[in-house]
């Protein structure tokens, strides 16, 4: 039992590993903050006074109040003459905004206010945020005693703790149930506010469309009414008199997805309206100019009197300016130029920028800036001023873009110390796991899964030289000795690793002199290593990473197909030989007939991608859906646990019916939203009884405990576990996807008895066989899941929804454990149903005495590790195309939102596998 022992902890090692490098790599590749100009210090803050020694005199401000009105999640296509009419019709200007990915809430927050771009990592922050900003709009009104005014998303406060004079945050921001509440509370502090006059800025942050769209999608009907809850609200500003003069702006932080969601690149999650009113306007236009969103910063700065933000490499929009004076409006495109000139001399050196185009553009700007001055300030307005003006102003515009454009390139900054370091930790771990699977005789040779003292010390000492080194040459920078010198164990455990791997790579490459050649410890069927290698080839194509689901799809159902075909042959072939060729026909009908409820399985995989077209007969497929998986749950249950977990499904059912989602009771509306608590409080007691149900086996106080073989204790554990798994993925998915978790667990049990019909029928039997097919098409089965439920590649497929069930306010933990069991329910479940069907197995029933040693200890010494090796090798592979790609086009479009995605599949993988070893290591001694 020593050797499964190793077995489980050295893969729960080299999964550490992993996640370690996985994590060192995502630090260097996307660093936590941006950052322009180095040393900040150096880029002039106060405006200019003086060109060309003419005297130049910044604009007052242009208004007497601003309000930023940003409706969450409000996508250019939403405000429209019918669903918005007040805020459509009497806008001035109805621009479009650009939103640099991530689209979430707290980076667009920060490019706002600051006018830079927020990093890709930023999308993991977004939660739990906890970063204050040290310069942006609002710290510049703060330092001239402004009055600021906020009410809405708790984001704000927490990125701005000190900036705001009055402050109304909704502390449930995240509570993506509550469409009204928190919005009638910030509809209620703009009335307040209205009736005052003391603040400069007011800036409103309403929550509830956002909310609509994770629960509901942007198709749900109650979008129309929201968008016509902030016109009223729009409304209430545009007919108060108490400003004369007032600059009110309506846009969203962000889009969102046709699904609901947002974080990705598509078109409707990138685009945001920007409609502009004011009493002052002549005429209301509709424009189709478009800008960026980092362009709202430094024209806010210029409009409210008050320093671009240091950060900002941002443009003016010229809407937007209308309003100030001709002087003016010269002054604000030279005050924007000479600020991001400023910060391209910082990066970029000057004498770099002297030599450039844009500085000529600036200076030919100037002197038109100039001769402008004199006949601007006498009152003239001739042809010969309008001449230097639109010149000066196309030249100066033509600066800020060129600038802005080269300062964004210059965003993209790597730290190659930690890359390296990720990269080392995260291969040599996936290789170190994979030679040792491949080759037993090896890891018995080198020691491959035991500590080597000596290899240890000279790993110490190469750390030791590598990390002095690399501080020295500033590969690596650490913000203090003591991140320095915690850097030594990764980089010790990487060479050591490096040192195996290495070893054992030439050990396999040279002749063996005074050895036997060392030979494979498990087949390696050539479909499979085919069907895998396209697969991981493919990460290399954005377009196959947006697409992924049909890699999936194809290969899937291509390996059980070609799998039943050659296990078809094989039968027909052996029959035919035993019968002397007689009856051929008969023996093809009757082997095709045997193969059946492989093809019905086939046809299943097939209709489960259009499983979100079946929306018409939800209610049936739901309750079809309850009963199957109640069906396969009760297999291998005792009556009481089946009586049990009937009773949550039924519960299951109520809670979808009482929210209206399939047919149910005709129940009132108030009654129904009393009875969901209920509900939901059955549901969990059904569940709790299932876990005492399967557990009470193990229980030392149960006086049949010493009679069961702890094997039984172990697989009814086990089988519990997966039970109560299930139910509460059955809660937690989307009606139509219901279906998927019984249609799951029938594919899953046909497939690995055509594995093992198909191992029997080769010549030579091998159980090591069997398994690697049955792994490698667990892997296959559970990815083509992960599809069919509809997620994806993209950020914004994340379903939200699942983690608020049954919360009355944001548990960030909670929220996280539903997401996770919800998105990857297919991954969790396919693991440990191969874990439990291992446990169960027995060869007999397919015309193979029991062997030595038992089918059932590969679960922890063949299934553990080679399964984990599997799930590594790709992961470590995409992490080295990531260097590889780090430049491209969509680097942070496609290929950054699927690296996330691969590290976590890796940790979930990894969490379900440490419990499932607990269990293993509990009872040990069931081998």
């Amino acid at each position: 039992m020593e050797q499964h022992k190793s077995r489980l902890v050295y893969t729960i090692g080299m999964l550490t590993l992993f996640l370690c490098g996985a994590v060192l790599f995502l630090i260097g590749f996307f660093p936590a903050s941006y950052s322009v100009a180095e040393p900040h210090s150096t880029v002039p803050e106060g405006r200019p006074t003086t060109l060309h020694g003419v005297e130049v005199t910044p604009p007052p401000p242009a208004h007497d109040a601003f309000i930023l009105f940003l409706i969450d999640a409000l996508r250019d296509d939403f405000p429209s003459a019918t669903s918005m009419p007040v805020a459509h019709s009497r806008a001035c200007e109805k621009l479009t905004l650009h939103v640099d990915i991530p689209t979430v809430t707290m980076p667009r927050l920060k490019s706002i206010t600051t006018g830079t771009l927020s990093n890709f990592i930023d999308i993991a922050l977004n939660v739990g945020h906890t970063e204050q900003l040290q310069d942006s709009l609002l710290h510049r009104l703060k330092k001239r005693n402004k009055v600021v005014s906020f009410a809405g998303d708790h984001t704000w406060v927490r990125l701005f703790p000190s900036e705001f004079t009055r402050q109304a945050e909704n502390h449930d921001s995240f509570y993506v149930n509550d469409f009204y509440e928190g919005d009638r509370n910030v509809t209620k502090t703009l009335e307040s506010e209205l009736e005052r006059s003391d603040w400069s800025l007011l800036i409103l942050h309403y929550l509830g469309l956002d909310h609509i769209g994770h629960v509901e999608g942007s198709a749900s009907p109650r979008v129309p009414l929201k968008l016509k809850e902030m016109d009223e609200a729009v409304q209430k500003i545009l007919d108060h008199n108490n400003f004369p003069n007032y600059l009110l702006m309506l846009t969203g932080d962000h889009g969102m997805a046709d699904g609901g969601g947002h974080g990705g690149n598509t078109p409707v999650e990138t685009t945001v309206p920007l409609f502009l009113y004011s009493n002052n306007c002549s005429k209301t236009t509709s424009s189709t100019k478009r800008y960026n969103q980092i362009d709202l910063a430094p024209t806010l700065a210029v409009l409210l009197s008050v320093e671009i933000p240091t950060l900002s490499i941002g443009c003016l929009i010229p809407e937007m300016l209308q309003s100030l004076s001709l002087e003016h409006q010269m002054y604000a495109y030279f005050y924007n130029a000479h600020h991001l000139l400023n910060k391209a001399r910082v990066k970029f050196g000057h004498d770099r920028v002297h030599r450039s185009d844009y500085y000529t553009w600036y200076q030919n700007a100037t002197l038109l800036h100039k001769k402008l001055l004199h006949p601007l300030r006498e009152g003239g307005g001739g042809g010969a001023s309008q001449v230097y003006y639109q010149n000066a102003k196309l030249n100066y515009m033509r600066v800020a873009r060129e600038i802005s454009g080269l300062l964004s390139e210059s965003l993209v900054k790597f730290d190659y110390g930690f890359i390296a370091l990720g990269l080392a930790l995260t291969t040599a771990s996936s290789l170190h796991i994979v030679l040792s699977v491949l080759y037993l005789d090896l890891t018995e040779q080198l020691q491959l899964d035991s500590l080597k003292p000596g290899q240890l010390l000279v790993s110490v000492i190469a750390a030791v030289l590598l990390n002095v080194t690399s501080h020295a040459l500033d590969i690596i920078l650490t913000s203090s000795t003591l991140a320095s010198i915690l850097l030594m164990v990764p980089i010790s455990i990487a060479v050591y690793l490096t040192i195996d791997v290495a070893q054992a790579l030439l050990k396999i490459a040279l002749p063996p002199i005074y050895t036997r050649r060392l030979r494979i410890s498990i087949p390696l069927p050539l479909p499979l290593l085919v069907c895998y290698a396209i697969r991981t080839l493919t990460l290399g194509s954005s377009s196959f990473i947006e697409y992924e689901y049909k890699t999936w799809y194809y290969l899937g159902n291509t390996l059980i197909l070609l799998t039943a075909f050659r296990t078809l042959r094989r039968r027909i072939t052996k029959t035919n030989v035993e019968l002397d060729g007689r009856h051929l026909y008969t023996i093809a009908s009757t082997c095709l007939w045997q193969m059946r409820k492989v093809f019905v399985m086939l046809m299943m995989l097939t209709l489960m991608r259009y499983i979100h077209r079946l929306q018409a007969i939800r209610s049936t497929i739901m309750i079809f859906s309850l009963l199957l998986l109640w069906a396969r749950l009760h297999r291998h249950s005792q009556l009481p646990q089946s009586a049990a977990s009937g009773a949550a499904l039924f519960m299951v059912y109520c809670f979808r019916g009482l929210n209206g989602q399939v047919q149910f009771f005709e129940v009132p509306p108030y009654m129904a939203a009393k009875l969901m608590v209920p509900t939901l409080v059955i549901f969990w007691c059904c569940l709790a009884l299932v876990l005492v149900l399967g557990y009470r086996a193990a229980l030392p106080q149960t006086k049949s405990f010493g009679q069961v073989p702890p094997k039984s204790v172990l697989l009814q554990l086990l089988q519990t576990n997966l039970s109560s798994s299930l139910l509460l993925a059955a809660l937690l998915q989307k009606v139509q996807n219901i279906l998927l978790l019984p249609v799951l667990l029938v594919a899953l049990q046909q497939t690995y008895k055509l594995c093992d019909v198909f191992g029997t029928s080769a010549r030579k039997f091998s159980v090591r066989l069997v398994h690697v097919y049955k792994i490698i098409m667990t892997i296959f089965l559970a990815r083509m899941f992960f599809f069919y439920q509809g997620n994806s590649n993209s950020l914004s497929t994340i379903d939200l929804t699942p983690g608020y069930i049954g919360q009355t306010s944001y548990n960030p933990s909670i929220v996280a454990l539903f997401v996770t069991l919800n998105t990857y329910s297919a991954e969790i479940h396919a693991f440990l149903y191969l874990v439990v069907h291992t446990l169960r197995s027995d060869l007999r029933s397919v015309g193979i005495m029991q062997l030595q040693p038992p089918y059932s200890i590969a679960a922890d010494s063949l299934i553990a590790p080679l399964y984990a090796a599997l799930i590594m090798l790709p992961a470590a592979f995409y992490l080295c195309l990531m260097v590889g790609f780090r430049y491209h086009l969509f680097i942070y479009s496609v290929f950054s939102p699927k690296v996330l995605y691969d590290c976590y599949t890796v940790l979930v993988f990894y969490l379900v596998f440490l419990v499932t070893s607990l269990y293993f290591k509990l009872f040990k001694h069931d081998a």
